[in-house]
């Protein structure tokens, strides 16, 4: 939860002519929790926000070229209580070299943020996240 954290991540993962970082949704996201009152207490002792996937989504695609993926996170804020909310998030990327990446264009649409695993999260077309293990 660090604006250079933010501008590095951007950085290494954007295509050239990918939208700016002061246009991207997470640097946005990021900039709101850090003035919020929660924000004024990051680096407290116990201080933690936890942003784990729980659902996702393809919202379009052009054969192998790009992709608008999205991620429904479960986001946890500790202070000195805890605070949860859903966040969805969308963006355009393309595939380069051996990796997705941030994609020149537009930004998506933002994401539904309803809660995970309920009708409403099925009804907005996010399917439950599941990790399997490397072989």
């Amino acid at each position: 939860m660090s604006i250079p954290q933010v501008r590095a991540a951007h950085e290494h993962w954007s295509a050239p002519g990918a939208p700016g970082v002061e246009e991207w949704a997470l640097m946005a996201a990021v900039q709101a929790l850090l003035a919020s009152e929660a924000g004024r207490h990051i680096d407290a002792p116990g201080t933690s926000v936890v942003t784990v996937p729980v659902a996702a989504q393809i919202k379009g695609s052009d054969e192998d070229d790009w992709v608008v993926a999205c991620v429904l996170l479960d986001v946890t804020v500790t202070v000195v209580t805890e605070a949860r909310a859903a966040y969805g998030y969308c963006e355009r990327l393309q595939w380069a070299a051996d990796r997705w990446v941030i994609a020149p264009g537009a930004s998506p649409a933002p994401a539904p943020s309803t809660w995970p695993g309920t009708d409403l999260a099925a009804a907005a077309g996010w399917r439950t996240w599941t990790t399997s293990a490397a072989k």
